[in-house]
């Protein structure tokens, strides 16, 4: 495994339920990852290798700050270049409070941090909040860029995008940078905007995560959960950290050992249709956007 990249999810809990939400995070979500566990998986990972980039986000990451900050400080005594945290600003609402957070955090070695606004968080998230947490940040001397969701570009006309241009125009005096990315047809993106996503081809072999290009067969990056569960993509666990030592999980990967990721590499999605032999679960094409939802639906209709 070529890692250079480790990513928590602190927590599962959110203050928003935003619409298109590929976590599926909210309010109601209990998950929050131990810092004795957070500890335990960065040295158990800087033990076989090192890292050039971690990061930590939610749901909220923010709604448990002072496990974020032990989690960060751990990550900056290991010499990790880059630490990075996404969130959805809500802990700018007081600015002085904001100020003193922000400037805590750099102490502990955060240099980078992205936040989301959109046309789906602005219901939950009154701009102000983003706006003040980033000013913070940047006062502080942290890096801070936009963090935008699409479902086609900025300059498309259905209404998200266009609100979500509005937001931007409305955030340019803050003068940082804007990263776009477009939805991924899982969680509650699929149940809530179906009819905004352009379908694709279901065809051909999996490469990987669509957000960060992580490869199958030699991911450079992965994403412990909460439960311990380690992802090398959208909920595709290769193991779990709380029942084997994570640098044995880096140091023993092998796609070819693991027959659900063998099929995703070697066939693709389509390929998991013959889990669903002999269950109620029936294929429908038309049912599904591009190959990232037939592969997490399909899992968790026959639970491979």
């Amino acid at each position: 495994m070529n890692l250079k990249r480790l990513e928590f999810t602190l927590t599962t809990r959110c203050n928003s339920q935003c619409i298109h939400c590929q976590a599926d995070a909210s309010p109601r979500k209990k998950e929050v990852m131990e810092v004795k566990d957070a500890h335990n998986y960065l040295a158990e990972t800087l033990s076989v290798l090192s890292l050039e980039s971690f990061m930590v986000f939610g749901g909220e990451p923010m709604l448990y700050p002072d496990r974020a900050i032990a989690i960060f400080q751990k990550a900056s005594e290991g010499k990790i270049p880059k630490i990075d945290m996404l969130t959805n600003g809500v802990w700018g609402k007081n600015v002085e409070n904001a100020e003193k957070l922000a400037a805590e955090l750099k102490s502990v070695g955060l240099n980078r941090v992205g936040i989301s606004v959109d046309a789906f968080h602005l219901p939950y998230i009154a701009l102000d909040y983003p706006r003040n947490a980033a000013l913070a940040l940047l006062k502080a001397g942290v890096d801070v860029v936009w963090n935008v969701t699409v479902i086609e570009s900025i300059d498309a006309t259905n209404k998200f995008d266009k609100k979500t241009s509005r937001i931007l125009t409305m955030l340019e005096p803050v003068g940082i940078e804007t990263h776009v990315h477009k939805i991924i047809p899982v969680g509650r993106s699929v149940q809530n905007l179906r009819q905004y996503l352009q379908h694709e081809s279901l065809e051909g072999p999996c490469s990987g995560d669509p957000v960060l290009k992580n490869i199958l067969t030699n991911p450079d990056s992965i994403c412990v959960e909460p439960s311990g569960e380690v992802d090398v993509c959208w909920n595709l666990a290769i193991g779990n950290a709380k029942e084997k030592p994570l640098s044995r999980i880096i140091s023993e990967y092998d796609w070819r050992k693991f027959p659900l990721i063998k099929i995703l590499v070697e066939e693709g999605p389509m390929g998991l249709l013959k889990f669903a032999e002999g269950t109620l679960y029936r294929f429908q094409k038309e049912r599904y956007v591009n190959k990232c939802h037939l592969c997490t639906e399909i899992r968790k209709a026959v639970r491979v």
